[in-house]
């Protein structure tokens, strides 16, 4: 048994001790005796009292003790874990792109998982998922969203096991770690075993070139520009266009092609065709694969696809969507076209993943040495009261503790009366 607010248990024991305190201090009456001048002294009540310190209504005593301790007890909130004695795992499995063979992953996984533990598949997001629906998905891995899935994971198990054991089955690629991938690994109290399957074959990182409409004094053209990758052109399987007003029939039917990217960035409000939040708010950052851009940027529409980038409280600002053999990327990010955000380095670190082929680019250089060990960690296994969400964890027996509380407080004032009472 454990209790989720161990401290009011010694403020409902100090209560107990300050009342055991109070009931010794009694009060008296002195016993009526006359004396023999007694009829010089004006008739008129007499009030004395007087201290003596004993033991009496120790029925009532223990009532009012119990119902303190039994309040204390609900407040604190008992729980009682079942019987664990036991290992859980938690397992990551890649589904990304940066996979090359998916069923060597099924076969991996296959052979650590047992009854009763998780199995968490990642790409660019995370799901719990069972065996047989582990598919591939042709979208760019994040480690960081299969270990924010993990911790969560490991949450629900902990009050099952005495340790869980997180094992990363995956390519393990340079591109799926990312800034906040050490902060979240960081959050899970253990070490963890690796297990690292084939990754695909890397592609050169030429920029594709963007066309576009709009004007040069645009804000985002002007941020391109500093990339080199606006005019027109093709690279690779990739071409990409910019459209910073409506997206026309035209513009659909040529994301449409393999290997388009269309990326509709409306310059405002009239442009946007999504739905609009229900109160539009403020928020100070924007972060992507490729970096994080600081500043205060208007929140304007609700998105929906696959995020490409996400706002300082994890809400999508650019997504992509699938159309034909292309895609279109929607981005809601806006700049102040009076501004010189965009002429900024993190703009372009920013922008970088909006450029790559639909689904992501494939897999770069595997992680290095020192960046395998960092991901393993030292240690035991992460012990099951270590991951356990105790903010979001209840008693069930605190209600009961509550109504048991509430009787002894109604018996006490029902004793309480009956001894005043005169026989």
């Amino acid at each position: 048994m454990s209790w989720l607010l161990p401290s009011a248990l010694a403020i409902g024991g100090i209560a107990a001790v300050v009342t055991v305190a109070l009931h010794f201090i009694a009060r008296s009456r002195p016993l009526a005796e006359p004396l023999p001048t007694a009829r010089f002294i004006p008739q008129r009540p007499i009030h004395a009292r007087t201290r003596s310190i004993a033991l009496t209504d120790s029925t009532l005593l223990l009532v009012r003790v119990a119902a303190l301790l039994v309040l204390a007890a609900a407040i604190a909130a008992p729980v009682f874990a079942a019987a664990r004695n036991r290992v859980a795992r938690v397992v990551v499995a890649d589904r990304s792109r940066d996979v090359a063979n998916i069923q060597e992953v099924r076969d991996t996984v296959r052979a650590v998982l047992r009854a009763g533990d998780v199995l968490v598949a990642f790409d660019s997001d995370a799901v719990t998922t069972a065996l047989d629906s582990l598919k591939q998905v042709d979208t760019r891995g994040s480690l960081s969203a299969g270990l924010a899935s993990a911790v969560r994971a490991g949450a629900a198990l902990a009050p099952r096991a005495d340790s869980v054991e997180l094992i990363i089955v995956s390519a393990l690629t340079a591109a799926e770690i990312d800034d906040a991938t050490p902060r979240i690994r960081a959050t899970w109290p253990g070490r963890a075993r690796i297990v690292r399957v084939a990754s695909t074959p890397a592609t050169s990182a030429v920029p594709p070139r963007v066309t576009t409409s709009a004007t040069t004094d645009d804000p985002v053209v002007a941020g391109l520009a500093l990339l080199g990758v606006t005019g027109t052109g093709r690279v690779g399987s990739a071409e990409v266009r910019l459209v910073r007003g409506r997206v026309s029939v035209a513009d659909s039917a040529w994301a449409r092609d393999a290997g388009h990217v269309l990326i509709h960035w409306p310059a405002d409000d009239d442009n946007a065709l999504w739905p609009k939040r229900n109160s539009i708010d403020a928020i100070g950052a924007v972060a992507s694969s490729g970096g994080v851009m600081v500043g205060r940027f208007p929140r304007l529409w609700v998105l929906s696809g696959r995020t490409v980038a996400r706002w300082a409280d994890g809400e999508p600002a650019a997504v992509e969507h699938a159309t034909g053999a292309g895609c279109i990327r929607d981005v809601g990010v806006v700049f102040d076209p009076a501004g010189d955000a965009t002429l900024r380095p993190a703009f372009r670190e920013l922008v970088q993943p909006f450029l790559e082929p639909c689904g992501g680019a494939t897999a770069t250089a595997p992680l290095g040495a020192d960046g395998l060990k960092a991901l393993a960690g030292e240690g035991p296994l992460a012990a099951g009261d270590a991951l356990r969400d105790r903010s979001s964890e209840t008693s069930r027996w605190t209600p009961w503790l509550l109504f048991a509380g509430a009787g002894l407080l109604i018996l006490e004032l029902a004793m309480r009366r009956s001894s005043r009472t005169p026989a």
